[in-house]
């Protein structure tokens, strides 16, 4: 082996560094290989993505190798011209990025045959065999999991007299991460996402999946904490660091944020939160001692009714209670989830009276529309649930790739619903308007339109 690339997400914005990017360039250099960084940041507009992206849910390319060879317009996302490597790794982090590394890895064969293409990502943790039979027909091997050092070996370990492959390999690995990463390897920008852990130690909305891909899993502290302290001794650049876990426990979160306070750590960074009941004024302050600027609380509904529907094992009094309480010492997000079926005016107006309370104390809103995911319960009981899945019209939400996503396309049982979520919205975009991207409401006025 003696030439590598790395070919980041197309997704990931410019100023932002792609984690798994870093990981790999650790792992490779450790492994004593040289390597290129083919950087397709801000290719995609995660936001605002080209039409073609988007199909019927019963297009005809759903979930069909064809779609990396008959799609030559992707051609017009990528290099003209193609360097001989004995490997490619891709870094898929959304839908999208899957499809223009299909078509890069296509490209890549065509001009080098015995080029090696790897995909792997958090685009792929949630895909089910059929979707990743479709990948293994563009690619050498096909990653799932958080390992990447384990990976990577596998890789290796079959390189001498690799057999011709009708079909690619799928490596599974466990949830554990074992690099250290290098960020001397990369060029630092402004936003850097650290890999803190995955998982949700809750883990039972019936609308998420993120604890369904290698469970529950917290980087070690003293691992993270020299992390944060690299990207502090680095060029000066870094601005916001992420922390990459869905939530965190409190006696994790505490831990963390009193080591970072000890440290002096000068590198602003955001967690996640749940909202839950143990969140305080003494937790926002040793936060802001410890470098945190913002805090996104997944609050999903501001209605007893609505999360219990959800069952996101809160009340809306705690969450109410948790943004009061961290607000005079850093920026609150709240997320909301829009289009849960179910519903009913009074249980949207008691939301949209809470909201109204907590508006002083929020830095933005983000309303996103509810997202029916394979493995989760909506998806598994979505009549059950009040969902109608693969619906052939007025469906709510489009995937992405033509199927290489863990979206269904879905409407709502029954047609009432609609009329509800509409109304309320109205009276919701008319309140919050000044605290919203928007591009959110780009999207709700885009599924509007269908119906």
């Amino acid at each position: 082996m003696e030439r590598v690339l790395i070919v980041s997400s197309p997704t990931c914005e410019k100023d932002k560094n792609q984690a798994s990017v870093v990981y790999l360039a650790t792992v490779l250099s450790d492994l004593g290989l040289e390597f290129d960084l083919l950087d397709l940041s801000g290719t995609i507009d995660y936001f605002d993505p080209p039409e073609e992206f988007f199909s019927p849910c019963d297009s005809e390319f759903w979930r069909s190798s064809r779609i990396f060879s008959d799609f030559n317009w992707l051609d017009q996302h990528l290099p003209t011209t193609y360097a001989k490597y004995d490997a490619v790794f891709y870094s898929s982090l959304f839908s999208p990025d899957i499809l223009i590394h299909g078509r890069h890895a296509l490209n890549q064969k065509r001009h080098f045959p015995n080029c090696l293409c790897i995909v792997g990502g958090s685009a792929l943790s949630c895909l089910d065999d059929q979707q990743i039979s479709v990948l293994r027909s563009a690619f050498d091997f096909v990653c799932t999991g958080y390992n990447i050092r384990e990976m990577i070996s596998a890789v290796f370990q079959e390189k001498p007299g690799l057999p011709k492959r009708d079909v690619g390999k799928h490596i599974r690995t466990n949830g554990n991460v074992s690099v250290q990463p290098d960020y001397r390897l990369v060029d630092v920008r402004r936003f850097v996402t650290c890999y803190s852990g995955h998982g949700c130690e809750w883990g039972k909305c019936r609308f998420c999946n993120s604890s369904l891909n290698c469970g529950v899993f917290c980087r070690p502290i003293p691992e993270l904490i020299d992390e944060i302290e690299q990207l502090a001794g680095l060029n000066g650049m870094v601005k916001d660091v992420m922390l990459s876990s869905d939530s965190f426990t409190k006696g994790y979160l505490t831990e963390l944020a009193s080591t970072l306070s000890s440290r002096k750590s000068k590198v602003p960074y955001n967690v996640m939160l749940r909202g839950e009941r143990w969140v305080s004024n003494g937790l926002g302050d040793k936060l802001r001692k410890s470098g945190c600027s913002d805090v996104f609380i997944g609050g999903e509904a501001l209605s007893d009714e609505i999360l219990s529907i959800l069952n996101k094992g809160l009340n809306a009094h705690n969450i109410l209670r948790a943004i009061k309480a961290l607000s005079p010492n850093v920026k609150v997000i709240l997320g909301l989830i829009m289009f849960v079926p179910g519903v009913t005016e009074k249980q949207l107006n008691e939301q949209l009276h809470n909201i109204d309370t907590i508006l002083p104390h929020v830095t933005a809103i983000e309303p996103e529309i509810l997202s029916i995911l394979q493995g989760t319960d909506f998806g598994k009981n979505a009549r059950r649930n009040g969902i109608q899945l693969w619906a052939k019209e007025k469906t709510v939400n489009d995937s992405w790739c033509y199927g290489l996503s863990p979206d269904i396309p879905w409407t709502f049982a029954s047609a009432g619903d609609a009329r509800i979520w509409f109304t309320y919205y109205a009276k919701l975009r008319s309140l919050i308007q000044d605290f919203v991207e928007p591009h959110y409401w780009d999207s709700i006025d885009e599924v509007q339109s269908r119906f």
